[in-house]
């Protein structure tokens, strides 16, 4: 049996938001702040953008370093 990778999941804004349960706002901020930076994140064709599983534990990270200050 040959060892395939499985490919990381892909979600959409839209899926990050009510994964993390926060508003729209709050993560266009960690964007305009450098937070978080765009060229770290993949971006489809269509243009939108995607986060990978490792993604959401940037966020994560970003959000409670905004929360402390």
């Amino acid at each position: 049996m040959q060892n395939q990778t499985i490919p990381e999941r892909l979600y959409t804004v839209s899926e990050v938001l009510r994964l993390l349960n926060i508003p729209r706002h709050r993560l266009v901020y960690l964007f305009d702040c450098r937070k978080l930076r765009v060229e770290e994140f993949p971006i489809l064709p269509n243009g939108h953008k995607v986060f990978r599983e490792s993604d959401l534990e940037k966020i994560k990270r970003a959000l409670f370093e905004v929360g402390e200050k």
